[in-house]
């Protein structure tokens, strides 16, 4: 039995099939995860956090510092890209629903899905699909996959600003890594396989805190939430990559996945202004709903969009 081969036959596989498999179980066994450590602090969402910082930091050894400004204009663009799309509709939400939305959809779960992004999925993707310099912009996309950007949005008007420490804590990870990694090609060697190993620990800890039978009773509103995702988010990035970076698609396609780390985002928000708490509880469903089905999707839409640059290669 080749358990690895079926599961990388499926694009993303590594972190896909095993966040699946977490949601299935937690969805039957919603206890087991929580027996206690070790098991809770690997398994859960409390050591996410941690696995991010070791890819972040395994992912840094790996990128050339010469690819450096090439990385950071792909991937640069991306994410202020990411940034204006979810300032623009988030706003447009709020000021023509408020902050109830309209369909079921309020402006916590709008919001918080259109800012969204999940670089293990991308990474996962480019390990497949891109080249180092894609590789390289997961460090540079964790700089919106944390909750910070849609809880600035949603509380402006309370004054929230930029966590300046957050951004700082995101990037020294993968800054130390590039400077181990550029310092001694061993370092280099030896973190090479990193990513590989923990990108399933991380489709775990996404999984596992998901809920699939909420995520499916939510499925009406929760499809049209990923509709709107597609429409407003997928659609321009991929224009934007191939008109103004004259690049194929499909890395700004694997930027529109959204992560299970959304989830915490209406809570968050709750926390701020109690005006959101009514509707965290269905706006997490509705998040969890989007996370599943754009974990299927994109990278299928990765795939077709990258085969297309194959055959055109194959043509000439």
């Amino acid at each position: 039995m080749n358990i690895l081969r079926s599961v990388q036959k499926i694009p993303g596989g590594l972190l896909i099939v095993p966040m699946l498999l977490a949601a299935a179980v937690n969805t039957v066994f919603p206890q087991l995860f929580g027996i206690g450590d070790p098991t809770t602090a690997l398994f859960t969402s409390r050591g996410t956090m941690v696995l991010i910082g070791l890819i972040l930091f395994v992912s840094g050894t790996q990128l050339d510092l010469r690819l450096l400004p090439a990385t950071l204009k792909r991937a640069g663009v991306h994410v202020l890209a990411r940034i204006l799309i979810a300032w623009m509709f988030g706003w447009a939400f709020v000021y023509g629903f408020g902050i109830e939305g309209f369909a079921g959809i309020s402006a916590i779960a709008f919001i918080a899905v259109l800012t969204s992004c999940n670089p293990g999925l991308y990474l996962a993707l480019m390990n497949s699909y891109g080249d180092e310099m894609d590789q390289g912009a997961f460090g540079i996309l964790n700089l919106i996959a944390v909750p910070v950007i849609p809880v600035m949005i949603l509380n402006s008007a309370s004054g929230a600003g930029i966590d300046y420490l957050s951004v700082a804590a995101t990037l020294l990870p993968f800054a130390v890594g590039i400077l181990l990694g550029n310092l001694d090609a061993n370092l280099q060697r030896m973190f090479a396989p990193g990513t590989v190993i923990l990108l399933p620990f991380l489709g775990i800890s996404f999984g596992s805190s998901i809920n699939l039978s909420l995520a499916f009773r939510s499925s009406l509103s929760g499809l049209l939430l990923t509709l709107l995702f597609f429409l407003l988010c997928l659609l321009p990035l991929v224009m934007i990559d191939r008109h103004l970076l004259k690049r194929p698609g499909y890395a700004a396609a694997a930027t529109c996945s959204v992560a299970g780390l959304s989830m915490v985002v209406p809570g968050i928000a709750a926390s701020f202004n109690p005006a959101y708490a009514p509707y965290a509880d269905t706006a997490i469903a509705q998040i969890a709903f989007t996370v599943i089905l754009t974990s299927i999707t994109i990278p299928y839409v990765v795939k077709r969009l990258a085969g297309k640059v194959n055959s055109a290669e194959a043509g000439h």
